[in-house]
């Protein structure tokens, strides 16, 4: 189920200058089944050669390029994902460096989906990646979400639009979506499904309100008072518990250095060494999800639904599993 304006070229290489307004689906170009075997060995052990076909079967969304996004689409591939669908609208910028997987030097100033593209083929060309540049949009949402079996969100902050339109798709489709972010040293994930909250409920807008205040921040035309009711509803809704080793801002106008930073020069402060562990933490949670029904039991934790969440902290050493409305 496709928007009939959108123009999808399937390719085993992308183009020298590929277009922003097209989706690029990259077909295995080296379908080697001795070296998929040999390149996913060494899951074998924890799942089952069994799961690892399930596995290959499986088709995963990840929504946004940026710092957890990519190398989530990374970690899928390695685990041996048959077809992974990337989306994000963005260019590369220098801070980007400190954290993102296909943020180099030479990368700034470009297409963040068609550069971390490029990367993972060079990791491998024996899965079916599908790009798009697009970004989430009402235009792409009815190609990206059917026929995953799971999505991420790793959507840019600001964008609660995108977000809105992501998970109303996926609840129709019914696709499970699992947010992760990243906060300080700590990593919160959130399952939604057809039957948990819902992403409107969490953020306190319908989607006609999202995109009318989301193109006011693109255009840089929002006032003090939407920024700030984004800000607040977005950290309300996806960050229930705020680490307690923040630091606190210099001049006094605001509670703390994050908040300021936010709300006067919109940039999220994103420590170098969380999207790693927040990547690996998401795409372990997942790839359980995939293999969930083989019949194989394991004594673990599950995730909680919406309004349930869990998380991890790296600098306090906790890990939490809460149940239950926090906003």
């Amino acid at each position: 189920m496709e928007s009939k304006d959108l123009r999808v070229v399937e390719c085993y290489d992308l183009p020298e200058n590929p277009d922003l307004n097209t989706v690029y689906k990259m077909l295995p170009k080296n379908p080697d089944e001795a070296f998929y075997k040999e390149r996913t060995d060494r899951n074998i052990g924890w799942i089952t050669p069994e799961e690892q076909q399930i596995v290959k079967n499986s088709v995963v969304g990840v929504a946004g390029c940026g710092g957890i996004g990519a190398q989530l689409a990374e970690k899928f591939l390695r685990l041996g994902v048959g077809e992974i669908r990337i989306a994000d609208i963005e260019l590369f910028d220098i801070s980007n460096i400190n954290r993102q997987f296909g943020a180099t030097r030479s990368n700034v100033g470009k297409p963040k989906a068609f550069a971390t593209a490029k990367m993972l083929r060079e990791v491998s060309d024996d899965f079916t990646l599908v790009i798009y540049p697009h970004g989430i949009c009402s235009e792409i949402i009815e190609s990206f979400v059917p026929g995953c079996n799971v999505i991420c969100d790793e959507i840019e902050f600001w964008a609660v639009d995108a977000r809105i339109i992501l998970y109303r798709c996926a609840r129709t489709m019914g696709v499970p979506v699992i947010n992760c972010n990243t906060v300080g040293f700590r990593t919160f994930l959130f399952l939604f499904t057809p039957t948990s909250s819902t992403m409107e409920e969490l953020l306190g807008f319908t989607l006609e309100e999202a995109i009318e205040i989301s193109q006011s921040i693109r255009r840089r035309t929002a006032t003090k008072e939407m920024i700030k009711r984004v800000m607040d509803s977005v950290i309300r809704g996806l960050i229930p518990e705020v680490p307690p080793y923040e630091v606190s801002d210099p001049t006094g106008k605001y509670p703390t250095l994050t908040y300021r930073r936010l709300f006067e020069e919109g940039r999220a402060s994103i420590i170098a060494t969380n999207p790693p562990m927040a990547a690996g933490f998401v795409s372990g949670r997942a790839l359980l999800h995939l293999i969930r029904n083989s019949g194989v039991k394991r004594p673990i934790e599950e995730m909680p639904e919406m309004p349930g969440y869990i998380y991890l902290d790296a600098a306090t050493v906790q890990a939490k599993i809460m149940k239950g409305k926090w906003w």
